[in-house]
């Protein structure tokens, strides 16, 4: 009877320690379970393992972030997305329309003003007028940010839906040693930039390495709205007001396309002013395709990757590309000379009769680099807008934002703090005081169709298979097009097709 008692005793404790296990791991699941979730798609800046392929170190300060996140707040669970695969845009828009977007995203600045009317965006604004709790002595989160941050991002509505927080630029890198044995220096102005070109072409090497093929090329864009801007700087107060022959100065923002709403461009537009008829307007792409006659051969189907190898392995003498390329030119293995790095020259009245001698304005800056937020409206539903921003405040305290775009090498802090910013990332701010592009940029003047028709008669223009006047009759009729359906979708602005 002793021995069956005995049993009997072991296996109710064997239960109850069972149970207790039981127990323990349910709780522990339940706890696992009430974590608050926030998924983040952060474009280049996604954490990831380095693979034998990689020639330099991936991003991972994110990992890190989210470790000392997760110690702080140990009700959050922060995931990051993969890349996405496919096409980006169709991407976005199916997880908008459909409710099931992540509590983060990245978003261009001008795509997400333009889609102010759908209500996909938790407005930042009354966030940014809140302290940020991981910035000592802090009154509002939004003073910790240069003023390119706000001053670019407020939509037509009045509202902030992206959050802007590194900066990217544009500049021309160039082969110390083959611009030592062509006896060439930097360049300031247009005509000196032809001329190194020459020299470097006559010391029997390729001097530019340009990418204009495939569906997009970033130099070919860029380079037409810097040449644009200038060639255009006696007429920029007719395109804004309107008036022909209207004298005056036009000045830029820190906001691309800033100066000149799209409104006042179909005006112009339809009042003949802004034309690619006018010879004045033509000059952008005649300098282009002078510039083109440097370039190596096959840069119709030469995409940014071809282009960036051509000039790492030194042969050709320079590659006109954004600060992402920084780091990669920095450390890439392939390379075997001194690089150095200079701005878009300016155009004077030596290359041109509608040269003024303005400098060139900037590409880039705030709202159009990697980091660029946006939180789905539908976040705020799930009972997470508090978090995420929480999250995000976070993020871009300086002591945190700072090492993670020096980590990514590619984009600079759009903050006011620059203490500890990677000193190859400074010139990229810098470049800011010279101010951004007055008109929209091609890839969002007027429509998409009008952007894809643009770079596709540009390609046709630059490669000989069409000439000035055929390439602007073709565009002009584009402009039109592109004006009439802004017109449609605008009838607030009271103009006529």
């Amino acid at each position: 009877m002793h021995g069956r008692l005995a049993k009997s005793f072991k296996m109710f404790v064997l239960v109850a320690l069972c149970m207790s296990l039981t127990l323990g791991v349910l709780s522990g699941l339940a706890m696992a379970q009430e974590k608050k979730v926030i998924r983040c798609f952060v474009q280049a800046y996604t954490p990831r393992e380095r693979m034998e392929a990689d020639r330099w170190d991936p991003p991972q300060y994110y990992w890190k972030l989210e470790q000392e996140y997760e110690k702080l707040h140990p009700d959050i669970d922060i995931q990051f997305l993969k890349p996405i695969v496919g096409e980006y845009e169709a991407w976005f828009v199916t997880q908008m329309t459909g409710g099931t977007a992540p509590e983060i995203l990245w978003r261009q600045l001008g795509a997400a003003k333009a889609d102010y009317v759908k209500d996909w965006y938790l407005d930042f604004t009354p966030y940014l007028e809140k302290p940020n709790p991981y910035v000592e002595g802090n009154d509002y989160w939004k003073d910790i940010f240069i003023p390119a941050v706000s001053e670019s991002a407020v939509a037509p509505d009045g509202k902030t839906y992206v959050l802007g927080v590194d900066i990217v630029g544009v500049g021309i890198y160039y082969n110390k040693n083959m611009f030592a044995e062509a006896g060439v220096t930097i360049p300031s102005t247009w005509k000196e930039f032809m001329d190194i070109q020459e020299k470097i072409e006559s010391a029997g090497c390729t001097p530019t390495s340009f990418p204009l093929g495939g569906a997009m090329s970033n130099p070919g864009s860029w380079s037409v709205r810097l040449l644009q801007d200038m060639m255009l700087d006696s007429k920029m107060m007719e395109i804004k007001t309107g008036v022909k022959g209207a004298k005056g100065v036009v000045k830029r923002t820190r906001e691309q396309g800033g100066s000149i709403s799209w409104m006042e461009l179909v005006r112009a537009i339809k009042l003949g002013i802004y034309s690619a008829k006018d010879p004045q307007w033509q000059e952008q792409w005649k300098l282009l395709k002078e510039w083109s006659r440097y370039w190596q051969k096959g840069f119709l189907a030469a995409e940014d990757t071809d282009a960036y190898r051509l000039y790492i392995t030194g042969k050709a003498g320079m590659l006109y590309d954004g600060s992402w390329q920084v780091k990669p030119t920095e450390v890439d293995s392939l390379r075997e000379f001194d690089f150095g790095l200079f701005n878009f020259p300016k155009v004077t009245e030596e290359s041109s009769p509608y040269a003024t001698g303005i400098e060139c304005p900037s590409i880039g800056g705030a709202g159009c680099a990697a980091g660029n937020f946006c939180v789905p409206l539908v976040v705020k539903e799930r009972g997470l807008a508090d978090e995420t921003i929480d999250w995000l405040m976070f993020v871009t305290a300086p002591q945190n934002l700072i090492p993670l775009c020096n980590d990514l090498g590619s984009f600079a802090p759009a903050l006011k703090v620059t203490e500890g910013v990677d000193p190859r990332l400074l010139p990229f701010i810098k470049q800011l005081e010279r101010g951004s592009e007055r008109i929209q940029p091609d890839l969002s003047i007027l429509t998409p169709q009008y952007y894809q028709q643009h770079y596709r008669i540009l390609q046709q223009y630059i490669g000989g298979r069409l000439t000035m006047d055929e390439a602007t009759d073709k565009l002009q009729r584009e402009m039109e097009k592109g004006a009439d359906t802004l017109i449609d979708q605008h009838p607030e602005w009271g103009l006529k097709k």
